[in-house]
């Protein structure tokens, strides 16, 4: 212990002694360095001026030569190992030190490889139809069947747009492959009204139409009712040429309904009534659950449209329910691993699994959503306005990622060209006011506007409808606060020219194809870039001109911008109404205003008293069961009276004799009272 204390502190001295010398030690160690660099050159130049053998004598003595250095460096070596202790390493991060607070580098995110280099379609300003050449017409379409054709031409489609160009045949194509090869998944971002819609519809029909037996063999999946039924009436149109048949479900029909368009049973055995099934993934797990003989056994295609909103909501968790019921266990549809790409995998795993198809205009770039579809070799149509410049990566000073980002897939956010955005700044306190004026100045006859709540939509018709009095345009709300007949009945107003402006929340910016839109108005900014791009696709749509206005606060303005920033975009032309507007409407706008708060006011007693009305009824009936002298039926017991009443009937039906004089002797019996009925119903229970 004394030795090793002695030690410690002659080796703390000499640490001490050898800090103090600093710069002394360093020069030491570099003419040290030299030297063995010297010795190895000496070394190396002598081996290889010999040319003759090296006799033994000689090796003896170059191994002793060696042994001493060797020793001198070990005497020399304490000496470089308290120096090299002194100079702080560039692989580790001393704490405590300085640069410790330094920024981490920021970490760009990468995207796979099919995302970050889509198959991109360039769509460009469409001409009008008037010019559109003959060989670009439909007839002139090798792949496009004549029941096709005629089914387009009854819907007044004479050509087809550039996304359905390009992904119609490659779907044709890659069906027409030979087994055992798969047709890769396919994932389609596109501006809205671009035509998406058809671009999956047309092969399906195609593809499907020689089928034998009916069977369901394509599954469209839509976020919201009104988007399905649009889906419906395009897949009928085309299909009416055909034998297929389609099938809608909606929770705007009766399940029992539904059931009938779906099976039907002969012999004890279900039978499919359609082959294309058109749904909202609610609904669709209510009938997997609850209709018997629905069997997606069969199913060669999973289109989901509206992809991103689909997988960002859980809507029940509809995929695990669906991966259930399709395949066997050891085939599921969307869970497990992928098969590798070998001749053996392909040819076992062909025709069990369904050809996936994902459409949206703000398709999801996060690999983590898509990967619980399980996509096989998938591959991305992405549109641009134009298309990207290419960069000579030889140039020197070249910035090859300048203009790139490896986050973002090209055409992520892409707006029609045909689409005119502006902006109108305006005071907060008068934004329905604006509302008005930009209506009156532009003479718009058909326009929608946007606002972020539906309570928001509500109080903004009343006002707009008060303004609107002495004049001929007619608004009206469109929202989650109404049912979805009267939505529907609104939209179908609003399409035959009885209603020109619908005030709506976001519930109607997603898919949703209104002819004939001139212009959409943002009363406020949207939450997120993606809802920006829905709301003003309502316009611009089918190679048709729109226009986009958003009403923009001196506040809002710069966060517009960083939201537009998302999709590359600037904020457009600005449009002004007169400054004098709030003296020229003063009294219509006060009049509205005072009429919104004596409607709020009247809203919120009528919730009061709706209130008060139930927690009386409760109260009531809970005093009439306490003072009943009679004490109702327990759910139990009247499911054993049930039960009773069940065995008495068939006990009936086989006794056919003396049913008729039985019949008359109970049509002249007196009838009995509620407290008798309950009396004799206890009284068969405790028998």
């Amino acid at each position: 212990m004394e030795l090793f204390t002695v030690n410690r502190y002659t080796e703390d001295v000499k640490e001490q002694k050898d800090r103090a010398q600093g710069t002394n030690n360093e020069d030491e160690i570099l003419q040290k360095l030299l030297k063995k660099a010297a010795k190895r050159k000496r070394k190396h130049e002598a081996i290889e001026a010999v040319e003759t053998p090296i006799t033994e004598k000689e090796t003896s003595e170059v191994k002793e030569a060696e042994s001493k250095e060797e020793q001198v460096e070990e005497l020399e070596k304490p000496v470089e190992v308290v120096q090299e202790q002194d100079v702080p390493s560039n692989e580790f991060q001393v704490l405590g030190d300085d640069d410790s607070a330094a920024k981490k580098k920021k970490v760009n995110m990468q995207l796979p490889n099919w995302l970050a280099h889509p198959t991109i379609i360039e769509g460009g300003s469409l001409q009008p139809e008037e010019e559109v050449p003959a060989s670009e017409a439909i007839d002139q379409l090798d792949y496009l069947e004549k029941y096709t054709c005629q089914a387009l031409k009854q819907m007044k489609i004479k050509r087809l747009f550039p996304v359905q160009k390009q992904v119609i045949p490659w779907i044709l194509e890659a069906h027409a492959k030979p087994p055992p090869f798969r047709p890769r998944d396919i994932c389609v971002s596109a501006p809205t009204g671009s035509g998406k819609t058809l671009a999956f519809a047309i092969p399906i029909v195609q593809l499907l139409s020689q089928r034998v037996d009916c069977k369901v063999r394509a599954l469209v999946v839509l976020p919201v009712a009104e988007l399905a039924l649009q889906v419906y009436r395009v897949i009928s149109a085309l299909c009416s040429k055909t034998d297929l048949e389609v099938c809608l479900l909606s929770k705007q029909h009766k399940l029992e309904d539904e059931q009938e368009k779906l099976v039907e049973q002969y012999k004890g055995k279900y039978y499919s009534k359609a082959d294309i099934v058109v749904t909202t993934p609610g609904r669709l797990v209510d009938h997997l659950h609850a209709t018997k003989g629905f069997c997606l056994k069969s199913l060669k295609f999973l289109i989901i449209d509206e992809a991103d909103r689909i997988m960002d909501a859980v809507f029940q968790n509809w995929l695990y329910h669906l991966d259930s019921h399709v395949k066997e266990t050891t085939d599921q549809l969307l869970a497990g691993t992928q098969a590798p790409l070998c001749y053996a995998e392909l040819q076992a795993s062909f025709g069990k699994q369904p050809h996936k198809l994902l459409f949206s205009a703000t398709l999801s770039q996060d690999p983590e959503k898509l990967q619980d579809l399980r996509l096989f070799q998938p591959r991305l149509f992405a549109t641009v306005l134009t298309m990207p410049a290419l960069k000579d990566a030889t140039e020197e000073g070249s910035d090859t990622e300048a203009h790139t980002d490896p986050g973002q897939f090209v055409g992520k956010y892409t707006t029609p060209a045909e689409l005119t955005e502006q902006y109108c700044v305006t005071e907060l306190r008068l934004k329905p006011l604006t509302v008005f004026a930009l209506v009156e100045k532009y003479k718009w006859k058909r326009f929608l506007c946007f606002t972020n709540s539906s309570d928001q939509a509500s109080r903004l018709t009343f006002v707009l409808k008060v303004l609107f009095q002495k004049y001929s345009t007619k608004v009206s709300e469109l929202s989650g606060n109404l049912s979805a007949k009267v939505r529907e009945e609104r939209l179908r107003d609003f399409a035959a020219g009885k209603i020109n402006g619908l005030i709506c929340s976001d519930a109607l910016a997603r898919g949703i194809d209104v002819a004939d839109v001139d212009v959409v108005l943002s009363y406020e900014i949207p939450r997120h870039i993606t809802t920006y791009i829905h709301r003003v696709g309502r316009t611009a749509r089918a190679g048709r001109k729109g226009t986009a206005v958003t009403l923009l606060t001196e506040y809002d303005t710069t966060l517009f911008k960083k939201i537009l920033s998302d999709a590359n975009k600037g904020l457009g032309e600005e449009i002004h109404v007169s400054p004098d507007i709030e003296i020229q409407h003063a009294v219509e706008y006060k009049e509205a205003l005072a009429g919104l708060r004596t409607e709020k006011e009247k809203k919120k007693n009528q919730k009061m008293a709706e209130k008060n009305r139930v927690a009386t009824k409760a109260l009531i009936h809970k005093k009439q069961e306490e003072t009943a002298t009679v004490r109702p039926l327990t759910l139990m017991e009247k499911l054993q009276i049930k039960a009773n009443e069940i065995v008495q009937s068939s006990k009936k039906s086989s006794e056919t004799k003396n049913s008729k004089t039985k019949a008359d002797k109970t049509k002249y019996q007196p009838k009995e009272t509620k407290r008798q009925i309950i009396a004799k119903q206890r009284k068969a229970i405790e028998k």
